[in-house]
């Protein structure tokens, strides 16, 4: 099987059960045939392990998507984004245990930016971040519609708002007409200090904004070509985290990037 034409929606995730990482290593596993199993995260990870030594795998960026094949076939699949396993095989019955919120974990599991003297400085002059922000990185899967998985990936992370600071051209214009049609709470303000400065800041609440909406707005933003430009904003009890999209999803390149200003 060639991992690199795999694409993440094409794995039919609907047939499978759920499960939580601590259910698969306290009992799953333990129901498995004896076997060689094949380990990807469609990445750089590509391993084939026997049965016990699939309980011992280590250094596992949870940051991907992690596929176990037997004899060819889908086995389970591990969803970051939801941090749920799906599984072919028999239902396992577990207690809901109380789990951390998908920004920590991600946050917990990512890396340090790997470029952090060029995309984040312009980033933080664009927006007014603080100089002494944290900068971390996760990798996304290659995937055939990019607006699709923005879409979950909008939805799953509990994004609240977006910002962008456009100069006022047809980008900012298709913005404000779809805010006004989806009747979302926006404001548009100029980013300098000076009046007749041309470069403003859109601000858009996504609270009152459907699916379909949203999936209107991820579409025109990567049509446009300004998708590394959006600060996606998610709310947790701690702080305010950035999210910027980066590279080309679609050839299996990009990356999601947090910026928050406390450990």
């Amino acid at each position: 099987m060639n991992f690199d034409e795999i694409y993440v929606e094409h794995l039919k995730v609907n047939v499978f059960q759920t499960m939580d990482l601590f259910t698969l290593k306290t009992d799953y596993l333990s129901r498995l045939p004896v076997g060689s199993y094949r380990v990807t995260d469609y990445c750089e990870l590509d391993v084939i392990v026997t049965k016990s030594q699939l309980g011992r795998l280590r250094y596992v960026d949870l940051t991907l998507p992690l596929g176990v094949y037997i004899e060819g076939q889908l086995l389970f699949l591990y969803d970051p984004y939801r941090r749920a396993i799906y599984s072919t095989h028999a239902r396992v019955d577990y207690p809901n245990e109380q789990s951390i919120s998908t920004v920590d974990f991600l946050c917990a599991h990512s890396h340090d930016f790997h470029d952090p003297d060029s995309y984040s400085l312009k980033s933080e002059d664009l927006y007014k971040l603080p100089s002494d922000s944290h900068w971390r990185e996760f990798g996304l899967p290659k995937v055939k519609s990019s607006a699709t998985f923005l879409l979950r990936l909008v939805k799953s992370l509990n994004v609240s708002s977006f910002q962008t600071v456009s100069k006022k051209n047809r980008f900012l214009s298709d913005l404000k007409k779809w805010a006004d049609q989806t009747k979302c709470e926006y404001s548009i303000e100029h980013n300098e200090k000076w009046m007749w400065s041309n470069d403003y800041m859109m601000t858009c609440n996504f609270s009152n904004v459907s699916d379909v909406e949203l999936l209107q707005l991820v579409t025109m933003i990567e049509a446009s070509g300004e998708i590394d430009g959006i600060r996606f904003l998610i709310k947790t009890e701690a702080c305010i985290l950035s999210l910027f999209i980066l590279g080309d999803l679609k050839r299996g390149y990009g990356v999601g990037v947090f910026q928050y200003e406390i450990d």
